[in-house]
């Protein structure tokens, strides 16, 4: 994550996160999990309104996979309460995390994620684009 100012302490707070936000998603409230979230804005030089997306985010697809719709409902709303430039980011990086779990990327969603590099001057997401997008370069590859 750009912005992060490394170190074995925010790692460790990261994982934190994502331990909290697997446990909250079902039914809670989230607490623990934008506990943690403002703690990563505070020390960790992660964007406020960036990090806060991303947990409400998380949330609301835990909650959802664990049947909990009226949970994700109030993550989800969560989670639009933030910046458009937030939730454009968080929306960009879950494609991207989609991406490289299928092993490609559609093409319309690679051009997406590079214009958004671009303009956000963010090198790090257009080299993971590539690398994703031309990781089966060549094979025959589904466009949706």
């Amino acid at each position: 994550m750009a912005g992060l100012s490394g170190g074995d302490y925010v790692t460790q707070q990261i994982r934190a996160l994502a331990d909290a936000v697997r446990r909250e998603g079902a039914g809670g409230i989230g607490a623990r999990s934008f506990q943690l979230a403002e703690h990563l804005a505070a020390e960790g030089g992660v964007h406020r309104g960036d990090i806060l997306t991303a947990t409400a985010t998380l949330l609301a697809m835990t909650a959802w996979c664990d049947g909990e719709a009226e949970a994700a409902c109030r993550f989800a709303e969560l989670a639009g309460e933030h910046d458009v430039e937030s939730r454009e980011l968080v929306t960009h990086l879950l494609r991207l995390e989609a991406g490289a779990d299928r092993g490609w990327l559609p093409q319309a969603q690679a051009e997406a994620l590079l214009e958004y590099a671009r303009r956000a001057r963010r090198g790090d997401l257009a080299t993971r684009v590539r690398a994703i997008a031309g990781a089966r370069r060549g094979r025959h590859r589904r466009e949706d």
